[in-house]
């Protein structure tokens, strides 16, 4: 009886760590916050607001773009520098370590977030572009 409990226990244990090692998360998951999002203001937040809100971002692009203004639509704005910052998880189904039929019947779901920021010349948010993406994958889970 108690050798039975031992591998019932080991199995559950086993079934527990791999699926744990079927997650993966990278990036900076804040921008999956649209309350934090809305307290960027276009023409009001600069660069220290937006760092205090999302920390440093995954990637900083130097530019020179004219938009319009957030403030006064008749009025044209140069872009100097663009935030961007990424958020990327996937999670692994159970079944794709079922032994050889895991290749059928396995797959994964992910999901994809970006959140940009443009920046004028004296470093006030004057454009934010938000953007959320998921699917599946697996030869059962296509979309």
């Amino acid at each position: 009886m108690i050798r039975v409990l031992h591998i019932v226990v080991l199995s559950l244990v086993g079934c527990y760590v791999l699926s744990l090692a079927g997650c993966y998360s990278s990036g900076n998951a804040s921008i999956r916050s649209q309350e934090l999002i809305e307290q960027v203001k276009p023409g009001i937040s600069t660069k220290d607001d937006v760092r205090d809100l999302f920390g440093e971002p995954n990637g900083i692009t130097k530019t020179s773009t004219k938009v319009v203004s957030p403030t006064n639509s008749s009025k044209m704005i140069t872009l100097v520098e663009w935030w961007s910052y990424v958020h990327v998880s996937s999670r692994t189904d159970a079944k794709s370590f079922i032994p050889f039929a895991g290749v059928f019947l396995g797959g994964s779901t992910y999901e994809s977030d970006t959140f940009q920021v443009g920046f004028d010349s004296k470093g006030v948010v004057q454009s934010l572009s938000s953007n959320s993406s998921h699917g599946k994958s697996g030869m059962m889970n296509s979309q």
